[in-house]
């Protein structure tokens, strides 16, 4: 299966906003934060100078309450936080060079091919990135999205083909440049 480099943008475009996620989660969770510093506020300061009176069967449930969703967005922003540290280490750790040759270059990676035109070329493919998808095979084998360069060596061409040899510039023309 053939993937253009377009279906593989499409394919890093949901992934980017996937890794964002838990850097959203950790914003959200800390402007909980600030909005329950502020029904703090409300509740210790402002509500007091309105006549609140203190109790206790209505502060033991309000201080339980805020303790509890205090300790829980906090443990949110941590996990938030440590996810996107994996996903960071994770990323860097699939980007490391082992996309090496496994194998010494040889000449057997390269064909041979006689054209219509009578020349001979050699071709090679040279594998410049690759990234594993999402997806398996029907045996569960993974798919890949490759980037290749082809070099192309050209080993003989009929003299029709050929183009002229550049002139050497003649000595009045040289003169001709400098005047």
């Amino acid at each position: 299966m053939f993937i253009n480099g377009a279906e593989v943008k499409k394919m890093r475009f949901p992934q980017q906003i996937a890794n964002w996620i838990p850097v959203i989660i950790a914003a959200c969770s800390i402007a909980s934060v600030v909005g329950l510093f502020q029904i703090d506020s409300l509740v210790n300061q402002t509500l007091y100078g309105y006549g609140l009176q203190f109790s206790g069967n209505w502060a033991t449930p309000y201080w339980n309450t805020i303790r509890t969703v205090f300790a829980l967005t906090w443990l949110v922003v941590a996990t938030s936080i440590g996810l996107q540290i994996y996903n960071v280490t994770q990323k860097n750790s699939q980007k490391s060079p082992q996309m090496e040759p496994t194998t010494m270059p040889e000449e057997k990676h390269w064909y041979t091919y006689k054209l219509g035109d009578g020349a001979t070329i050699k071709v090679k493919l040279v594998l410049k990135s690759a990234k594993r998808l999402k997806e398996f095979m029907p045996d569960g084998t993974p798919m890949y999205a490759v980037i290749t360069d082809n070099i192309v060596q050209v080993l003989d061409a009929p003299k029709e083909l050929k183009a002229r040899p550049l002139q050497m510039i003649t000595r009045k023309a040289r003169k001709g440049l400098h005047n």
